[in-house]
């Protein structure tokens, strides 16, 4: 017989021991459910606005962060150029040393080939004129 009793109350929409816990007070009524309901709907609300704000925070931490990165590396390309144009003025010093310090020997060489010229010339007319006046003193 407890066997039967067993059947119908698994049966019934509400279990008995729900049942009692709702008139003993010990468990929420339908009325106390529906304002749980909305206060749990709010909730979920506050929470998926927090969870959006936090996903935003990360986002904008995220983006802060590339943004240092890049200005890091701009930076770093700066520095980079500015010594790559400390250096090509260099060589461009460098350059223009080398040409004066060319042209100035060339002025020299060409300086000293002129007067080895001459000395020769001067040389060359010397004997010439000492041949002659020997050749005009023999006759």
């Amino acid at each position: 017989m407890g066997e039967i009793y067993q059947e119908e109350i698994s049966k019934a929409p509400v279990p008995l021991a729900k049942h009692f816990e709702f008139v003993s007070g010990t468990k929420p009524n339908h009325s106390q459910g529906i304002r749980s309901v909305l206060v749990t709907e709010r909730n979920v609300e506050i929470q998926l606005v927090q969870s959006q704000m936090e996903d935003a925070q990360k986002r904008a931490n995220d983006l802060k962060l590339q943004v240092q990165n890049l200005i890091n590396i701009i930076q770093k390309q700066q520095e980079t150029n500015i010594q790559l144009q400390s250096e090509l003025q260099s060589q461009h010093q460098l350059i223009k040393n080398h040409q004066l310090t060319m042209k100035t020997q060339h002025d020299k060489m060409k300086q000293d080939i002129e007067r080895e010229m001459r000395h020769q010339m001067t040389t060359l007319l010397r004997s010439l004129l000492f041949n002659n006046s020997m050749f005009h003193q023999t006759k």
